[in-house]
């Protein structure tokens, strides 16, 4: 994707330590968490410096979110290509799980975007990318590669923050799983004068 831009935060050994205490499910919740609230000053920053326009509908629809909406499925794109071909559902089902696998190939554990949400139309979407790269008709007006620039030190230091906050709640959550009583599978036996009838 044009103007994608990968960033590592590394050296938080002792946090990846209590990560891998957790669940593979609960580690993956927990850095979503903290990498999209670690996110919000960029976020901020790029709406104010989103076009305004009319309707204020782009500085409006900046998120940090998991899902890279521009790139969509690649796994759908692949099963839509085997159908049109002529091929059967099984073939394009094969197709789809190939495609997510490769996608995921050599994927970070957790990745966060920054960007507007998807467009209602595709023509929305189209704007989006020409205010911010430009055009032969427009010149750009960037507002994402500027808040980048002058928000991510801020970020970066946030994430470490965020990330030890996020372990400790899911901790004292699992904590608290573990001290509640386990609740028997049998059914209990009803109570005197009724029928144990539901």
């Amino acid at each position: 994707m044009v103007g994608r831009l990968k960033v590592s935060v590394e050296g938080l050994k002792e946090l990846d330590a209590a990560l891998s205490e957790l669940s593979k499910a609960t580690a993956r919740g927990v850095m979503r968490r903290a990498l999209i609230r670690s996110a919000q000053p960029m976020v901020a920053k790029a709406a104010a410096l989103a076009p305004k326009g009319e309707t204020g509908e782009l500085s409006e629809s900046i998120i940090a979110a998991t899902k890279n909406s521009v790139e969509g499925d690649a796994g759908l794109r692949a099963f839509g290509e085997v159908m049109r071909a002529g091929g059967s559902k099984g073939e394009a089902q094969t197709a789809l799980r190939d495609a997510r696998r490769q996608a995921g190939a050599g994927k970070a554990f957790v990745e966060v975007y920054v960007g507007p949400a998807k467009a209602k139309s595709k023509r929305n979407a189209i704007k989006r990318i020409v205010q911010e790269f430009g055009s032969v008709k427009q010149a750009p007006r960037a507002y994402l590669r500027p808040a980048f620039s002058a928000t991510r030190e801020q970020v970066l230091g946030r994430i470490k923050g965020e990330l030890s906050t996020e372990i400790d709640k899911a901790a004292r959550r699992a904590a608290a799983r573990a001290l509640r009583p386990k609740r028997a599978r049998a059914k209990r036996a009803p109570k005197a004068g009724t029928t144990g009838a539901r």
